[in-house]
């Protein structure tokens, strides 16, 4: 039994006008379009005074471990996401020999801001090769269709053990990893995901950070081969570090006509001129014949501040010594000599100029739960001293079990429309997944249509469908995706614009063992179809998880 989606006016995501049509759905994929289709027995969907359009496509999540006990990647189909891409920065699942499992669930659990005990207990680890990995997914259902990088670090751990984190690859080195990873696209990978930027608890850099030129030139050639991607994150604690990197790898990449993905592209309120210098130099490249695409994002980008644990201050000397700190950190926060360092430290960040929008998400003593949702810059003017030392205290106050969270960029809702517009960018750069007890990455498609659409027309529809949906299908070699024609995939979401609406977070306690997250309410979607199964509607999820992980859907040879 198939579909009829009757009255709507299709947005194909070519970019192409939208025109009046019915669609008409079987067996998982789009049989016919034309206008007044009659039904032949099949259930119908009104779209009357509705877009139809091909399925969002997200290519920056973190999902990986979070699938094993929410496979349905809630609220993702409640805003039109159909496919989602796992494996981004560098980090990943497989490969892995089973000795390296705790240190890679902790790295993890850390730069992604996941419960550990929670991924160590739900992830199954029985695979070791990425192949294992694949067909371990491929068993499985979804709520969205998954796809997925292969992470470089992991590469490197199992072929060169623990000298991965210290130098860069031999020969011979190179030439086995270059084989593993051919190897994970044989078996469905969509590409390869590294990071020159991420740093473990104990400071020390992520092993892909060790590569050099000849190890990429490697690795691009292999994922010439197989049409496969590489997601990268340059060093953005440095915007000229950041743009050597990407021009080197843009370089090094544009031989083997290999497409690369920089996470990411922010309107930094400190200084315009960086989004600026990073779209020029893309432009210049690619003008050169090189694939450099930065992750656009229309939310603003926010970070944790705790000291248990946070990877957001490691930028900042005196205050990731405290995060780092294995004995008592309370003795440290009272501690004069640490104290200055900190307050020189701190002045020196740029997001220390933010503290009027430095909220304060989670105390640790009951009796100050007023203060949550007020910001540093209240606490400051009511305590008095310097931020570094009103935070201090606050921390000792709140038996360190204390939290912000600092908004430090797209904070300029113009720039963010010019940033998502160009044509250097990518709409992309959720995190969805990832971090989920600071903000939810989930509902960046439905912002997008809202504010940027609806609201402020920095976009066309056509334009921002067009980026949601086909730019990133071709990235991904999704041939009979992201489109709206007869013979694709049925992922498609029906909506009207003035029925989007694009909530606040709100925290809800269903991860296992009650462990919170921050979600997002519905978009309003009127209908999100994945493989022609209608997974929500009107808000609602079916509970049906047709979706299925990438190998199934283009990859298999």
């Amino acid at each position: 039994m198939g579909l009829l989606i009757q009255g709507g006016t299709v947005i194909d995501g070519t970019g192409a006008p939208g025109f009046r049509a019915d669609v008409r759905v079987a067996d998982g994929r789009i049989v016919e379009i034309g206008p007044q289709l009659q039904p032949q027995g099949e259930d119908v969907l009104d779209a009357r005074s509705a877009y139809v359009t091909p399925g969002f496509i997200d290519t920056h999540t973190h999902f990986d471990a979070s699938l094993y006990w929410d496979p349905a990647c809630d609220p993702m189909l409640q805003h039109g996401v159909t496919t989602v891409l796992i494996g981004n920065c560098g980090l990943g699942l497989a490969p892995l020999r089973a000795g390296d499992r705790d240190a890679l669930a902790g790295l993890f659990a850390y730069v992604e801001d996941l419960p550990l005990d929670v991924m160590k207990a739900r992830v199954p680890w029985t695979w070791e090769t990425f192949g294992d990995y694949a067909r371990d997914l491929a068993g499985r259902d979804f709520g969205p269709n998954v796809a997925a990088l292969v992470s470089h670090s992991l590469l490197r751990m199992w072929v060169m053990g623990d000298e991965a984190w210290h130098r860069a690859a031999t020969a011979p080195e190179c030439e086995r990893m270059a084989a593993l990873l051919g190897d994970a696209m044989k078996a469905g990978a969509s590409g390869l995901s590294s990071s020159l930027y991420d740093r473990t608890a104990d400071g020390m850099m992520v092993p892909s950070a060790y590569a050099d030129d000849a190890e990429f030139s490697a690795m691009f050639e292999v994922l010439a081969q197989h049409g496969g991607l590489f997601q990268i994150i340059p060093r953005l604690w440095s915007p000229d570090l950041a743009i050597g990197d990407l021009e080197r790898l843009a370089q090094l990449a544009m031989p083997h006509g290999v497409p690369v993905l920089s996470n990411g592209i922010f309107e930094r309120p400190e200084d315009h001129a960086v989004h600026e210098r990073m779209v020029a130099s893309a432009r210049k490249l690619n003008a050169a014949g090189a694939r450099l695409y930065h992750l656009a994002s229309p939310r603003s980008i926010e970070l944790p501040i705790r000291v248990r644990d946070c990877f957001s201050l490691g930028t900042v000397p005196a205050w990731a010594q405290l995060v780092n700190a294995q004995d008592d950190k309370t003795a440290l926060l009272s501690d004069p000599e640490w104290r200055a360092r900190a307050r020189d430290d701190w002045a020196a960040a740029s997001f220390s100029k933010l503290g009027h929008l430095t909220r304060i998400v989670k105390v640790g003593n009951p009796e100050l739960s007023g203060w949550v949702g007020r910001t540093l810059a209240d606490l400051v003017a009511e305590r008095g001293g310097d931020a570094s030392d009103v935070m201090a205290d606050w921390f000792v106050e709140n038996q360190l079990d204390a939290e912000f969270v600092i908004p430090i960029s797209n904070l300029d809702h113009g720039i963010v429309g010019q940033l998502l517009a160009a044509p250097e960018n990518l709409i992309s750069g959720s995190d969805a997944g990832a971090h989920y007890q600071m903000f939810s990455g989930a509902g960046d498609s439905t912002l997008v249509l809202t504010r940027h659409v609806r609201e402020r027309g920095d976009l066309t529809l056509e334009l921002a469908v067009r980026k949601l949906t086909a730019d990133q299908a071709d990235l991904l070699g999704m041939t009979d995706r992201g489109r709206i024609a007869e013979g694709c995939v049925a992922d498609i979401a029906v909506f009207s614009l003035d029925e989007l609406h694009w909530a606040a977070e709100n925290v809800v306690h269903d991860v296992p063992g009650g462990n919170p997250r921050f979600t997002r309410a519905p978009g309003g979607y009127r209908y999100t179809l994945v493989n022609g199964i209608v997974v929500q509607e009107a808000g609602k999820a079916t509970g049906i998880l047709p979706g299925r992980f990438a190998d199934e859907l283009v990859y298999a040879e």
